[in-house]
């Protein structure tokens, strides 16, 4: 019984999946997973603006840039169960906070979001966030917690998606390290060795989303 009920919960974890990233499988080679550092650094070719992030813990499953420059991570905490993705994207115009509001108001009008319950959407800080709780999918008890943030930098936005099945409270502080670590920043990076993305063929794709700014540039969602 126990082993057909994990499978049942494997299944919607993947129909979810599925839902929340819109996913084409285009690729059968993942990165290698690596161990996340206390400093992980992302970048983009050409440009000078930094990701940083505490991920100590998590496993890298995924890294890659692909061929418009859009840098992709995924990464996984084995012993909490929490998964991590993360978005770096160069736009032509100006990166804003109104960019970032505008991305997860528009993140808030979907399918996932409509289900789900204590919907909160922060827009007090310079990183605009968006959390939902999914109590169910197909009649399977998940609660799932999902957390959006939104950083903006010079022609750089960076979203990411923190998301847990089984959420209780006691996750909460994993969650917070995540939003306080995070850092997008400008100029060169201190001299930290960043993770190397795998520049293969892409492994997914997602629906796109529009930025609020003047050349309307698209992204996707983590």
């Amino acid at each position: 019984m126990e082993t057909s009920r994990t499978g049942i919960v494997r299944s919607i974890l993947l129909a979810l999946m599925s839902l929340l990233l819109s996913p084409l499988l285009t690729g059968e080679s993942p990165a290698m997973a690596l161990e996340g550092s206390a400093r992980t650094i992302l970048s983009q070719p050409n440009n000078p603006v930094r990701l940083s992030i505490d991920l100590a813990g998590f496993t890298i499953e995924r890294d890659q840039l692909k061929p418009n420059g859009r840098r992709h991570l995924m990464a996984s905490h084995p012993g909490a169960g929490i998964n991590v993705a993360i978005v770096l994207e160069q736009v032509a115009g100006q990166a804003s906070t109104g960019g970032c509001i505008k991305h997860l108001r528009q993140l808030k009008k979907g399918q996932a979001v409509s289900r789900g319950i204590d919907v909160a959407f922060s827009t007090t800080r310079d990183m605009p966030t968006l959390e939902y709780t999914l109590p169910r999918f197909q009649g399977v008890r998940l609660d799932q917690k999902s957390l959006y943030a939104c950083l903006a930098e010079a022609n750089v936005y960076a979203t990411m998606h923190v998301s847990k099945v089984q959420y209780t409270e006691a996750d909460a502080a994993l969650f917070q390290q995540l939003l306080t670590t995070v850092r997008l920043q400008p100029g060169p990076s201190p001299r930290i060795t960043a993770h190397q993305p795998n520049t293969a063929a892409p492994l997914f794709s997602v629906e796109p989303v529009r930025y609020e700014q003047p050349n309307e540039a698209r992204t996707i969602v983590p």
